[in-house]
């Protein structure tokens, strides 16, 4: 019975544990996200966050910058802005993203800020690179 027990809890953990083929999904739907916001320029006008997301860090393969870009969503301000919808789809997204990259998440934010459009504009560039890289990577193992 322990042995059954022992064998249905390794098939569950096979099975269930995150794969890249569901990183390469996080991220394509982290580009979509970021794409239907950048159509509207008015959803995100006269929002500003902290600075600090650093597209050419980010794209040098350092996975803090998402664990970076994950806090800054989740500190705007949703009393003072108006925040779209897809503002906390992206932000669920990178906590599933950053599960992938474990890293130590603590951050310190910049006093500096930016507008949120072009915290965007380099987080969907800086996915739009990995999200390449790991389709390349895909298409080379088939």
């Amino acid at each position: 019975m322990k042995t059954v027990a022992l064998l249905f809890f390794a098939f569950v953990l096979v099975y269930t544990a995150p794969t890249q083929n569901d990183e390469y999904h996080i991220l394509r739907n982290i580009i979509n996200n970021v794409s239907k916001l950048l159509e509207d320029p008015e959803k995100l006008s006269g929002i500003m966050v902290p600075s600090g997301f650093d597209k050419s860090r980010c794209i040098s393969t350092r996975p803090e910058d998402f664990c970076l870009a994950e806090e800054i969503l989740f500190k705007i301000n949703s009393t003072k802005y108006v925040i779209p919808e897809n503002i906390l789809n992206i932000g669920r997204l990178l906590i599933q993203y950053n599960q992938f990259h474990q890293t130590n998440c603590t951050v310190t934010l910049n006093k500096d800020e930016e507008q949120l459009r072009d915290l965007l504009k380099d987080l969907g560039c800086c996915a739009q690179f990995k999200y390449s890289r790991l389709n390349h990577k895909r298409m080379r193992n088939s």
